[in-house]
């Protein structure tokens, strides 16, 4: 395969603009090199999954960011007052034993029985947003029901039950945390971004102290283990955990599936409708909704030695960014990949969550999020639609596929 150059920017492209660009790509120039970018884009499923799983592709130095790495003087010295999450490693940017530590930490708090006993608590959140706003006849979904399920599924899990007060600070701190790591900012915005990012350090700090002084028989009290037992964890490897792990991530990327896939089952609606007929098998919808828009589209690898992935070879040294949501479009595992088809004879496992060591440790619990949601919308709500005349837009963002608002409306 020879080198090809190719301009790429899915960043606010609608999905059928997106998935449309990448069909072509895929089929004429599977693996290429962005400018832009700076790497090699990798689209297709099998190949996805070799850079996914060899050791020669590593995370590490990988998240350098859009700045890569560096940022102006004055955001250095804000984020000098915080956690510099480019030298405190964690499980976003590791792949040697320090991997392997912090995932058994993070492991040891999502179980299957945490899992298990988040079911009700989960439900119990879902019934109370919708019931805020169900005599309304109206909603903007984001923030009166994707937001507020993640991020108070994401508290109740760790112990943070009594932060659902300070909720209105979290959306700010974990965008802008992101935003230092994934977008092209401003000198001022650099700034903004990392006042915010330490700010949310300085909070989780300061909850660990506070639970460290008051032990409870909660999760929080047992998570400040990690700082003494097997996984022995620095204060700061705990406080990045929280900030771009437990509530940052996990939070985010739930919140962006619950918008998309609500909004894809809503702009043609023979899904929805599809979806009552079948409300025994909502899973099924959940899991097409997590293929058919991925809310992380793209994420990072740096090559550690030279490697030929598809026939292409990509040198040590080499930025590569893997799509999995082009990969959960490739027809050589899924037929007619760009309809949205809960019910697959040929359905391969998805990409959504990556694959290999790095395989999302919160999978499980997002796609209980997502079932109690579909599942008790239906329910409640079986002529939800969208609200006539709204412009969707998708967020100019490279990574994520962010719808901001979405406005639904029902008949009272």
């Amino acid at each position: 395969m020879t080198s090809e150059v190719l301009e790429f920017e899915p960043a606010g492209a609608s999905h059928d603009e997106l998935y449309g660009s990448l069909a072509e790509i895929r089929q004429q120039h599977p693996i290429f090199f962005s400018e832009k970018h700076g790497g090699w884009v990798i689209t297709r499923y099998d190949d996805l999954a070799t850079v996914a799983k060899s050791p020669n592709f590593t995370v590490e130095n990988a998240l350098q960011g859009a700045q890569g790495g560096q940022y102006c003087p004055a955001a250095m010295d804000v984020l000098a007052t915080g956690v510099d999450w480019t030298k405190t490693r964690h499980i976003q940017t590791d792949d040697g034993p320090d991997h392997a530590r912090f995932r058994r930490a993070m492991t040891s708090v999502i179980t299957p029985k945490r899992i298990r006993e988040m079911a009700p608590v989960v439900q119990h959140t879902v019934d109370d947003l919708i019931d805020k706003f169900i005599a309304r006849g109206s909603c903007e979904y984001v923030s009166e029901f994707a937001y507020p399920l993640a991020m108070l599924t994401t508290l109740n899990l760790i112990g943070f039950t009594e932060a659902e007060d300070d909720m209105s600070m979290f959306p700010r701190w974990v965008d802008d945390t992101f935003r230092m790591l994934l977008a092209e900012l401003s000198e001022d915005e650099q700034v903004a971004a990392a006042k915010n990012a330490v700010a949310f350090q300085h909070y989780i700090r300061d909850k660990i102290a506070a639970r460290q002084a008051d032990p409870r028989d909660d999760l929080l009290s047992e998570i400040l283990g990690f700082l003494s037992g097997e996984a022995a964890l620095s204060m700061d490897e705990l406080v990045i955990m929280f900030t771009h792990s437990f509530v940052g991530a996990g939070n985010e990327t739930t919140k962006l599936a619950l918008t998309n896939t609500i909004y894809h089952m809503l702009s043609k609606r023979e899904r929805w409708e599809q979806m009552l007929a079948n409300q025994d098998k909502v899973s099924a919808f959940v899991e097409e909704g997590l293929r058919y828009e991925a809310p992380l589209l793209a994420w990072y690898r740096y090559c550690a030695a030279d490697s030929e992935v598809g026939g292409q070879l990509i040198r040590k040294g080499d930025k590569v960014i893997i799509l999995f949501g082009s990969a959960n479009h490739d027809p050589a595992k899924f037929s007619n990949p760009d309809e949205f088809c809960p019910f697959r004879a040929d359905q391969s496992a998805i990409m959504t969550f990556n694959t290999g060591k790095h395989f999302c440790v919160g999978a499980p619990l997002a796609r209980l999020e997502l079932n109690a949601a579909l599942a008790t919308l239906a329910k409640r709500l079986p002529g939800l639609r969208l609200k006539p005349g709204q412009d969707i837009a998708y967020a100019p963002t490279f990574a994520n596929r962010a719808i901001p608002e979405l406005y639904l409306e029902w008949d009272v």
